[in-house]
């Protein structure tokens, strides 16, 4: 038997049976959807996992110029 591109799992499909067919494969490509779903991690759970691993005066320089250009747009408003 030759090897099917869809793995093992279409080998028990005749291709005659079309509806079989289509439905196996629709089949698959809702469990790959879901699976590849389920491998996704959490926007925020990234963003955590950079500023753990980010050194600390890094962080304080980022955290001191972004506070520096916030005072600097507000000033600016408010005159």
């Amino acid at each position: 038997m030759a090897a099917s591109i869809f793995g093992n799992e279409t080998l028990d499909i005749s291709v005659n049976d079309i509806e079989a067919l289509k439905n196996k494969l629709d089949y698959m490509d809702r469990n790959k959807l879901v699976r590849s779903f389920s491998k996704t991690r959490d926007p925020i759970e990234l963003a955590f996992e950079h500023i753990d691993n980010a050194p600390l005066n890094k962080l304080a320089h980022e955290f001191l110029k972004d506070i520096f250009v916030d005072a600097v747009c507000f000033i600016s408003k408010v005159l």
